[in-house]
């Protein structure tokens, strides 16, 4: 996925602000949910299994971060 499909897809999830919507992504160490908080008004991005959340607020370092997990899973399958 590129990050401009990325970037769409984050705006895409604000407009829709209103509504729950989760999207999970899953790698071989971990699965994290991404989320938007309309109260924090950022993004969530949740590991699954330690419950950790961390909060973007800038759409620019949410979509590098999540570049970055899903080309570390292309590069691992690779491998």
């Amino acid at each position: 996925m590129t990050i401009t499909k990325i970037k769409d897809m984050l705006e895409t999830l604000l407009y829709y602000d209103n509504s729950e919507i989760i999207h999970k992504i899953h790698s071989e160490n971990h699965t994290s949910s991404l989320s938007y908080s309309k109260e924090r008004q950022a993004f969530q991005l949740k590991n699954n299994e330690t419950g950790n959340i961390e909060n973007y607020t800038d759409l620019e370092d949410i979509s590098l971060t999540l570049y970055n997990i899903i080309n570390a899973n292309k590069k691992e399958v690779a491998e």
